[in-house]
């Protein structure tokens, strides 16, 4: 048994869904024993690897010194909050911290809306799990909270931006760079900013992985009013940040909670933001990713099986032919000792590095044993049909693969 019975939290854990024991690295030892690789990493928060001595070392010296308390600022807070605004890119940036991915998303809503006195939201991908984004009515209809999904469709952003012209506070982009060409992303911020409209990267997933704040300037070379940051901050202590234009920022100024001043998970933001800076941290993940990906399109045109591998790192994702294969797919690779997120991205730390000839002979007999077991499947292709749930799957949204009306016609199917 995986979780708790008295937690009704419905949170997927990988295969074989049992405990964690003990953790170092990119090493999970569960409860059978047995010592697994982990390309789940908290959901992509672990970029450092599990207990890294850095982040570890500055958290029991803190809680050694006494650092700091709950009742005022510490040092730490202006340390961090400089670092993050000038890795933000935008003029006299300003920020407020809170304590998950979800909050500093809900903040830019609110902050959105209150600076421009708008109630209308054009969104896509996952902002998290609140009554914000909830699902709407109809295709390209507000939901009871007042946001539109676009599902990353330029085409369909300019409708909304139209059909709903002078009631938008902001367009907000989860960006994805595994089933999305940066030409798309870029045009998504222009149209935008073509209606005078506030633009926010919600980069909880991919910030502070491939770069030093987000990768959206450098992939599109169009600057966002607002940035969320949350998963690569800390090394998976509780810590997010929504950063960007001061006028719109100081909107947040009432937002708050208790453990405001709480100042462990600033420590460990420090810790592994300076580590990443100090050890080339963010150029290692880059290369571990591309590397990974790399090896197992060798392994998988080896064996014939039709597994596609989207993405070249850090963040990847597995696609199969069917959804037997895909069942099949995972319960192998935990079979052969691989912690993997089911059916969405996977995502490489720096300890990854450490591991990757384990990793790849592990996955060489995990395509081995799909080989045999679905013979009749090889050589086929991965169908488009897949690869475009694949995407909703993993950014709740469609792949630029396809033409639009493709992809239109596609995603109108899906919400009916």
């Amino acid at each position: 048994m995986s979780r708790p019975v008295q937690i009704v939290s419905s949170v997927g854990v990988p295969e074989p869904k049992l405990r964690a024991r003990h953790a170092s690295g990119a090493v999970v030892q569960l409860s059978d024993g047995r010592e697994y690789l982990d390309l789940m990493n908290g959901k992509g928060c672990v970029t450092l690897g599990h207990h890294h001595p850095a982040v570890d070392e500055a958290m029991m010296a803190s809680l050694r010194n006494q650092a700091g308390c709950a009742t005022c600022w510490s040092d730490p807070f202006e340390e961090l909050a400089s670092i993050i605004a000038a890795d933000s890119g935008v003029p006299g940036a300003e920020l407020a911290f809170f304590s998950t991915g979800t909050e500093a998303c809900r903040a830019a809503v609110q902050c959105a809306r209150r600076y421009s006195g708008k109630p209308l939201i054009a969104s896509s991908g996952y902002h998290g799990w609140g009554d914000f984004w909830e699902t709407a009515p109809g295709f390209l209809e507000p939901n009871d909270n007042g946001v539109v999904d676009f599902f990353f469709v330029p085409e369909l952003l300019e409708q909304v931006l139209e059909r709903y012209r002078g009631r938008i506070a902001m367009v907000m982009v989860s960006p994805d760079y595994v089933h999305l060409r940066p030409e798309t992303l870029g045009q998504l911020v222009r149209l935008a900013r073509e209606q005078g409209v506030l633009f926010c990267s919600d980069d909880v997933k991919n910030g502070y992985r491939s770069v030093a704040g987000s990768a959206l300037p450098g992939v599109t070379g169009e600057q966002a009013d607002l940035y969320t940051f949350s998963k690569g901050l800390a090394n998976g202590q509780r810590l997010s940040c929504l950063v960007g234009a001061p006028e719109v920022v100081r909107k947040a100024k009432r937002m708050t909670y208790t453990s405001y001043f709480d100042s462990l998970p600033v420590v460990a933001a420090l810790a592994t933001l300076n580590h990443m800076r100090g050890e080339r941290g963010y150029e290692r993940l880059v290369a571990c990713g591309a590397k990974l990906a790399g090896g197992l399109r060798a392994l998988i045109e080896s064996s014939g099986v039709p597994v596609k591998v989207m993405g070249d790192g850090p963040l990847l994702q597995f696609v199969g032919a069917t959804e037997a294969l895909d069942e099949a797919f995972y319960a192998a690779s935990a079979r052969r000792g691989l912690l993997l997120y089911d059916y969405d991205n996977q995502a490489v730390s720096l300890a990854t590095e450490e591991v990757l000839p384990e990793l790849m002979a592990r996955f060489k007999r995990v395509f081995e044993d799909l080989a045999e077991s679905f013979p009749a499947l090889r050589g086929e292709p991965v169908p488009m049909a897949r690869q475009m749930e694949a995407a909703f799957g993993m950014m709740d949204g469609a792949t630029d693969a396809v033409p639009a009306a493709d992809a239109i016609r596609w995603l109108q199917e899906r919400e009916a």
